[in-house]
């Protein structure tokens, strides 16, 4: 072969099957022999891969991971948290429907109804998930969607799913959760009844602050229609990112577990210490919903602990300033501890009036809190607020 011709042919070397690591498969295309195999591929007569927006290796070791500690039947990955939750909901729901949202849910989840969903005719209402008395008579008999959190960001408040989510499925409406606060090592709501849960696999999942990734998780027939949708919208991730979230995903229940121990030493410790309010954690006795967290999560209470500071924005921001060892990162879910302003990041898309309701103001910090030792941690927190 000529010099032009050598430096642009693949390699020819076989691929090993026996390597204790996944093989990173950053490829977007796929040869093959002829146009039959193709169309049978494309037809699904037969398995493998043709184009990495309709499917690669790296997302399907990843998937059968999620699949497995999920305890569901299918997984598929997407591009962001965010694409999951869209492409969820447009599976469950693909024509115009009322959306409840519970009352303390994700700030981007909002964004997601408000600026997309309901000008296609979508129609959002704020629902009480805590009282089941009152969410009975605020669900109609319709066709409807239901989005909540299996632990809520910021306040880590968590609703008696079990009993909701049949009240749900009695009154028509299907049922979305975001597990990303909880992760698998802490519930599973599929065993709750959910139709599909969700997760923002950039945070504990992947665990290391370097990847944008999204997973939906559920039934084989819920995932053919957001499998379907990831492909035809364009909501694939890039294989890497796959596969950093596998490696990140195999250290998951050891990290949860140092990093849900760590926070609620950290949690029992902010409640003595100066210029503190309150402190929200599932895992405290002073948590509205402490005992329905003992009754639903396992293992722990999870790695979020959110506090209201006396003096508001003001002290907040001197908090901040002073901080050595915590980063202030407008996310969560990395192996160090780091805080975020809900306010400013998270809820933004919140009105005020919205922010209120669910006791989220200025004044509100949400720690992620991570493996390091809790005794620097709280030191930390210490000498900041001092």
């Amino acid at each position: 072969m000529d010099i032009f011709t050598k430096v642009v042919e693949p390699s020819r070397l076989s691929i090993p099957t026996n390597s204790v690591a996944d093989p990173i498969f950053q490829t977007s295309v796929y040869s093959f022999d002829d146009i039959e195999e193709v169309d049978q591929l494309l037809g699904g007569q037969r398995q493998g891969y043709s184009y990495t927006r309709g499917g690669n290796p790296n997302y399907d070791s990843l998937a059968q991971f999620i699949s497995g500690v999920e305890g569901t039947e299918k997984t598929v990955i997407t591009s962001s948290g965010t694409a999951s939750l869209l492409a969820g909901i447009l599976a469950l729901r693909p024509k115009p429907c009322t959306i409840y949202l519970a009352r303390e849910i994700y700030g981007g989840t909002v964004g997601i109804c408000r600026r997309i969903l309901e000008p296609m005719g979508y129609v959002t209402k704020w629902v009480d998930t805590h009282d089941e008395r009152v969410f009975a008579q605020l669900i109609t008999k319709q066709s409807s969607l239901l989005i909540v959190e299996s632990i809520s960001n910021p306040l880590g408040r968590i609703s008696p799913l079990d009993k909701i989510i049949a009240i749900a499925h009695a009154r028509g409406a299907l049922v979305l959760v975001d597990n990303t606060f909880a992760t698998p090592f802490h519930a599973s709501p599929i065993e709750w009844g959910a139709d599909l849960v969700v997760h923002s696999a950039t945070k504990f999942i992947g665990g290391h602050s370097d990847l944008i990734l999204g997973i939906v998780t559920g039934s084989t027939e819920r995932l053919s229609a957001v499998q379907e949708l990831v492909d035809v919208a364009g909501f694939t991730p890039d294989p890497f990112a796959a596969w950093l979230a596998l490696r990140g995903a195999r250290t998951l229940a050891i990290r949860m577990e140092r990093a849900s121990t760590n926070a609620l030493e950290l949690a029992k410790a902010l409640e003595s210490m100066p210029c503190i309010d309150r402190v929200y954690y599932p895992g405290l006795p002073s948590h509205p919903d402490h005992e329905v967290a003992k009754n639903l999560l396992r293992r722990g209470f999870g790695a979020i602990v959110s506090l209201s500071l006396r003096g508001g924005y003001d002290t907040v921001q001197s908090m901040i300033r002073r901080l050595k060892l915590v980063r202030f990162v407008p996310s969560l879910g990395d192996v160090s501890t780091t805080l975020s302003h809900p306010v400013v990041a998270s809820h933004r898309e919140l009105t005020p009036e919205e922010k209120n309701a669910v006791g989220i103001d200025p004044s509100v910090v949400r720690i992620s809190v991570g493996i390091e030792s809790v005794r620097d941690i709280i030191e930390d927190f210490a000498q900041a607020l001092s």
